[in-house]
């Protein structure tokens, strides 16, 4: 059995991107079986929207700004704030949303998605906290959309 690549990447900042929804943009760093690792750059109030994953452990690690991690679920409400080297496990059934509060700072986060091979993406609304973004288009498109390793 053959050793697979060592992955590394010297700036998860300047890993190529591509558009999510105004504002934020996903750059896909490594996938391996049902692991997915992949860096977020998210505009001064943008993110992505309220949403939940029913299998699927949402692990976030700050990277460079600050951002709103507001969440809603059996066990409470809350915001955390995620600053660089923070880290945030959000468990599946949560519903969650991921926000830039700066008006003027760029933000920067690490996702993993475990296990990927179950991703999948439900939009929801919260039922007692105020939501940052309201953005149906990207909520209705992320729906409809079949899990694949670009997310």
């Amino acid at each position: 059995m053959g050793q697979r690549p060592v992955v590394t990447v010297d700036d998860v900042t300047r890993v190529q991107l591509e558009p999510r929804r105004p504002g934020c943009e996903k750059g896909v760093m490594h996938v391996e079986g049902a692991v997915q690792t992949a860096v977020f750059r998210v505009a001064p109030g943008s993110g992505v929207p309220v949403h939940l994953h029913s299998q699927v452990f949402d692990l976030f690690i700050g990277i460079k700004g600050l951002l709103e991690i507001r969440y809603e679920g059996l066990e409470g409400n809350g915001k955390f704030e995620l600053k660089p080297g923070g880290f945030c496990a959000m468990p599946p059934g949560v519903r969650h949303e991921v926000f830039n509060p700066s008006t003027s700072d760029e933000a920067f986060f690490l996702s993993v998605h475990a296990p990927h091979d179950r991703y999948d993406f439900i939009p929801v609304d919260f039922g007692q906290i105020a939501a940052a973004l309201h953005d149906r288009q990207y909520v209705a498109t992320q729906h409809a959309a079949p899990p694949d390793a670009s997310r």
